[in-house]
């Protein structure tokens, strides 16, 4: 990840607002949506474990190693967790309901796992024990980094049923190495003394002002939130200051051969 050193204006103290539910660009697929207006059976994806294994197969699963921070936690034993996340979302994708697009199971490491680990060896500099993951979807960012070995305890916030039905199966069926709670609701309707975490993570979140308002509520002082931002990230931190008021940019690296970035923001 390339640096990109930000330094904020500072702004007056400010309640912090709602914020409308977050969307996911990597859960918004538009299946056979061609062939529904012409009247065409969309042509069922094979779900055997055949299947999804050769899908596995083909991905590119030594290119995750450099990004895994240098834990505990063997590197095979890392990539054996990921890959049965993997596994049981291609499972569920091809035979409940999708929770990545159909063109991104080919390339599910490179566009979602690698993503979710670009900063995992950033955050684990910081040692922090304790992380809440805002809009949870499939559980990217959350599993990957919880599998790679940051933090001990990760609480998921999610607020679609299929998703959270997903999240609390695979995590009865896998291993991630941390203690994972999944909580189905909307994060502005949680009272902030449920939870006080030292992290927090939030991948494609809605706006980023409103979204820092809401970690605010939960990330003690001294704390980190990184959040995920497309190639309008400045846009948005320009359109709402607001977060200026609970946060200081620290700093900004961009995703190697992508749009992407990862911001880290320090509470105040």
């Amino acid at each position: 990840m390339r640096r990109v050193h930000t330094r904020p204006r500072r702004g007056s103290s400010k309640r912090p607002p709602r914020v409308a539910r977050r969307r996911d660009r990597s859960d918004s697929p538009a299946r056979g949506t061609a062939d529904r207006r012409r009247g065409v059976a969309a042509k069922p994806r094979d779900a055997s474990p055949e299947a999804v294994e050769r899908l596995l197969d083909a991905q590119k699963w030594s290119a995750l190693v450099p990004l895994l921070p240098r834990l505990a936690v063997p590197v095979d034993e890392v990539l054996t967790r990921l890959r049965a996340h993997c596994r049981a979302l291609l499972a569920w994708n091809r035979r409940v309901s999708n929770l990545i697009s159909k063109n991104d199971e080919a390339r599910i490491v490179e566009r979602h796992v690698a993503e979710s680990l670009a900063p995992a060896r950033w955050m684990a500099e910081l040692a922090i024990d304790e992380w809440l993951d805002f809009g949870s979807g499939a559980g990217f960012p959350a599993l990957p980094l919880g599998i790679a070995g940051i933090g001990r305890r990760w609480v998921l916030v999610e607020t679609r049923r299929p998703k959270i039905l997903f999240l609390r199966k695979t995590l009865s069926e896998i291993t991630t190495g941390a203690m994972v709670e999944v909580v189905g609701a909307r994060l502005e309707g949680i009272p902030g003394d449920s939870y006080r975490v030292g992290g927090f993570t939030a991948r494609a979140t809605e706006k980023l002002g409103p979204t820092l308002a809401l970690a605010s509520t939960f990330v003690i002082p001294g704390g980190s939130a990184f959040l995920w931002k497309g190639s309008r990230w400045s846009d948005e931190i320009e359109a709402d200051r607001s977060w200026t008021s609970w946060w200081r940019l620290s700093e900004r690296r961009e995703i190697t051969n992508t749009a992407i970035s990862v911001a880290r923001f320090e509470r105040l």
